[in-house]
């Protein structure tokens, strides 16, 4: 079997103990109000771990060099506040996290990660409500991830800053139909520190060419039709500006949507969409001497529609029991300067359990596999390349990339405030083209830990 194709046996084994105990997740949330009698609106947690991690730097094993280990310690507190009013919901939570790894004795073997999301939603009366909602993430060490497929753009998604702020606003227009508006903004920069090099000048740690703004806006409408069943209608529109353009392509996007969520039970519900792309990357500039006339570049084939399907469920058990699944097919254009086309297909799993009242278990279970065809052949590919003069462009030809990963939890309440932690993480990433590949970037990581987490 080729290296490039991920190993499934391995996976069988892990889906099998998926499916033969749901669990349970306990994310730390903001409990509690300022307006009602109960929790206190403060909610503070802090959690200790040691562990070890098979491959932190996520080194590839295609390459000559010997995969670092190591052990590490990290300390992970946070801060929540919740405020439920007449007319009025405010949250907040930042959430920091320290880590250290011994063995890399690197300058990165410290790093820090802070969160801060914070929500206020505004009800002007019963029908109409304002909700304005910000998600900002630091990495000290950008958080890369090889490819976004799915319903989500296939775009670059790895950066040191990441910040989504949405102001979205939902009106019931009558007992049986309402509009949920929705405008986003997302900004991704990856820049680093400058640097002095080996013959003592200055080396920009600027990241130009993943570094990009996304706006949006996204309209849905939803019908009644029974109190069991509401059908949806949605248009979304996303706009990707790249701060420079030799990689990734600008692209904007609009996708037409039909969907329906039914509940068959009171613990049983079901969520299904279809629908429609259409994608238009118009980064590079257009010159039919590129590639000829119909080519890349001419403006005949910058825009396509592709067609996408997504399935979900979601089935509550018990009093604290959970278990959800979710399925999507998408074929899409990529904002590569290949234009290749790609076929993604997503599972995810996730489920809760609770054994006892303090004896809980967290399982989720991620797949997203896409295939990938040139529009055009090597001959065409290049000359595209040499009119971008981007030597790190190369033509791979078809080829498949696979992202997957397993996360587990067990935790035991020793008293409302007091937990202990044992966790285990399998993350893996396969690369295979026909050229200019030999599973560059593959690698496997796993990650055992144990840990106590307070709570007040």
């Amino acid at each position: 079997m080729s290296r490039g194709y991920i190993r499934f046996d391995s996976f069988l084994t892990l889906f099998a103990l998926f499916l033969v105990v749901p669990v349970q997740g306990l994310l730390g949330q903001i409990q509690g109000s300022a307006g009602q009698q109960g929790p206190k609106p403060f909610t503070a947690t802090v959690a200790i771990r040691e562990g070890y991690d098979s491959n932190p730097q996520t080194s590839s094993y295609a390459r000559t060099n010997d995969v670092v280990s190591s052990t590490y310690s990290s300390v992970n507190p946070s801060l929540g506040y919740n405020y439920t009013g007449l007319q009025a919901d405010l949250s907040a939570r930042y959430d920091f996290q320290g880590i250290y790894f011994p063995s890399l004795n690197q300058s990165y073997d410290i790093q820090y990660n802070q969160t801060f999301t914070g929500q206020y939603t505004y009800a002007f009366d019963p029908r109409f409500s304002i909700t304005v909602a910000d998600n900002f993430n630091f990495f000290e060490q950008p958080i890369a991830q090889q490819f976004s497929a799915g319903l989500a753009p296939i775009t670059n998604t790895q950066g040191s800053v990441i910040n989504l702020g949405t102001i979205k606003a939902d009106y019931r227009v009558t007992d049986r139909l309402s509009m949920v508006t929705r405008w986003n903004n997302q900004v991704v920069n990856s820049d680093g520190p400058s640097s002095y090099n080996s013959s003592g000048g200055i080396t920009s740690g600027s990241a130009s060419q993943s570094n990009y703004m996304n706006n949006g806006a996204f309209q849905q409408f939803r019908l009644d039709f029974t109190p069991e069943t509401i059908g949806t209608f949605t248009v979304d529109y996303q706009l990707f500006d790249y701060q420079s353009d030799q990689n990734f392509r600008d692209n904007q996007q609009v996708a037409f949507t039909l969907g329906a969520d039914h509940t068959f039970l009171p613990t049983l519900f079901f969520t299904g969409r279809a629908g429609i792309q259409l994608n238009d990357n118009f980064g590079a500039a257009d010159n039919v001497q590129n590639v000829g006339s119909g080519g890349l570049n001419s403006g005949e084939q910058e825009i396509g529609v592709y067609p996408f399907v997504s399935l979900s469920s979601t089935w509550n058990y018990g009093q604290q029991n959970s278990l959800n699944a979710g399925f999507s097919i998408q074929i899409q254009q990529s904002t590569q300067a290949t234009a290749s086309d790609s076929e993604s297909y997503n599972l995810t799993l996730s489920s809760d359990h609770a054994f006892t009242e303090k004896l809980k278990l967290v399982q989720t279970l991620s797949v997203q596999l896409a295939l990938y065809t040139p529009n055009y052949n090597k001959q065409q590919s290049n000359l595209i390349y040499n009119a971008l003069n981007n030597p790190n462009l190369q033509y791979q030809g078809s080829g498949q990339q696979t992202v997957a990963s397993y996360n587990c939890k067990l935790s035991y309440a020793f008293f409302p405030y007091l937990s202990a932690e044992l966790g285990y993480t399998f993350s893996t990433y396969q690369s295979y083209f026909d050229e200019n590949n030999a599973n560059s970037g593959s690698y496997n990581r796993n990650v055992v830990y144990i840990g106590v987490r307070g709570t007040y």
